[in-house]
């Protein structure tokens, strides 16, 4: 079942706790759009018309559609129960069955290279948590968690995490009830 997604709908990109309906992420792949979304993966003609959703039935792990990255020649999604990938001719291939909001930026990674990446960090990463930002150093929990990766660091901020930026002197998290800022020296402060 094909459902009309708006190009004004595609440019108010939800967070993950809205309504039915919400558009979480947009890519470029293949010629067409490709849109995260409630009702699963949708494929859109440049102009934003409907061309195919996958879901379930499709395939898709989970009901909702979070994430994308795009890594070499394949497109890789994050759902609410697994992680998949598509080729540019839309067939979808399982990668993980891991609970990820989120993926990490794929840095020019071929496609391999960026599968390769993803296991590493599911063996690195508690399994029990719902992971809603990843970075190459550091992870965020949607239960207000920031784990920072190779190491035994983490810090505890209140709400769920949605962003992690590093920069020079520390690192700026903004989690649903504030933001925050961890210095070089691990401290943890309000902003």
């Amino acid at each position: 079942m094909l459902s009309a997604l708006s190009i004004a709908a595609a440019i108010a990109l939800s967070s993950p706790a809205t309504q039915p309906g919400a558009v979480y992420a947009m890519q470029p792949f293949a010629g067409h759009l490709v849109a995260c979304t409630t009702e699963g993966l949708e494929v859109l003609t440049p102009d934003g018309a409907p061309v195919h959703v996958f879901g379930a039935e499709e395939g898709l792990p989970g009901t909702t559609c979070l994430a994308l990255e795009v890594a070499g020649e394949r497109l890789f999604a994050a759902t609410d129960a697994g992680i998949v990938s598509l080729d540019s001719a839309f067939h979808l291939e399982p990668v993980l069955g891991v609970s990820w909001q989120a993926l990490p930026p794929a840095e020019e990674a071929s496609a391999a290279e960026y599968v390769e990446r993803l296991d590493l960090l599911a063996k690195v990463l508690p399994p029990d948590a719902t992971y809603t930002v990843l970075t190459s150093r550091y992870a965020g929990t949607a239960d207000g968690h920031v784990l920072e990766l190779g190491t035994e660091r983490a810090w505890s901020v209140s709400g769920a995490v949605r962003l992690i930026e590093e920069e020079r002197q520390g690192v700026q998290v903004v989690a649903g009830d504030g933001a925050f800022f961890i210095d070089t020296q691990g401290r943890l402060a309000s902003r």
